[in-house]
């Protein structure tokens, strides 16, 4: 778990499109604050500078900051939901919501697979199939994880892990199966097939076996 982030979040005042479009040229993301003590949410900017690392980083969603709010208090919170321009990827407006302690948050946790390169399997020939990439928890605000990594290098063709077998924080409550597949390490596809077609072929046989006692009789 990474230390948290400061910034400002700097009182509002433009509302509406026009007014928030003449915003974002100086620097800033318009943006709301909200949370379990703040249910009339504030309108606040921050300077996008300030986030652009931590939206770059990909784990966004599990980064808490430890936010300077225009009434002067201070409050954890994690950024909950990006808006971005669909034409040029700009992003164009983030909810912020507050932490309490003792209060579980629900998160989803980017899961991280390490190990790729010494993976027996895929020395075997086998492939790495990443079929989960992040499980929904709550969790204390405290134990939010940035990601969860699993060690995939002791998986042989045809094994895998699972969601139960995910190294979570004590006080997470897992909101996914437990037995929902998170990586395995298939055979190559062309193996496959020539299994099926052998299997097709040992049919064909006995069921043409069969047919000539039948005339046979």
């Amino acid at each position: 778990m990474a230390d948290m982030v400061k910034i400002v979040l700097e009182e509002r005042n433009e509302k509406g499109k026009q007014a928030v479009k003449k915003l974002r040229p100086t620097g800033y993301v318009p943006a709301v604050f909200y949370g379990p003590e703040y249910r009339d949410a504030v309108t606040v900017k921050v300077k996008a500078s300030d986030i652009a690392a931590v939206i770059r980083s990909g784990h966004w969603e599990t980064v808490r900051f430890n936010a300077s709010l225009p009434n002067g208090r201070e409050e954890m919170c994690l950024m909950r939901n990006i808006q971005r321009n669909l034409l040029n990827n700009e992003i164009i407006h983030i909810d912020f919501i507050q932490l309490l302690k003792g209060h579980k948050i629900a998160v989803n946790i980017p899961v991280v697979l390490e190990g790729r390169e010494d993976c027996v399997g895929l020395k075997h020939g086998g492939i790495i199939e990443q079929l989960l990439y992040e499980v929904e928890i709550e969790v204390l605000p405290t134990e939010i994880p940035n990601s969860v990594s699993i060690d995939v290098s002791g998986l042989n063709v045809g094994e895998g892990f699972s969601v139960k077998d995910l190294a979570l924080p004590k006080s997470a409550d897992i909101l996914v199966d437990l037995e929902e597949l998170v990586v395995t390490v298939a055979q190559p596809k062309a193996e496959v097939e020539e299994e099926e077609e052998e299997v097709e072929a040992g049919e064909v046989e006995v069921v043409a076996k069969g047919k000539a006692k039948e005339e046979e009789e």
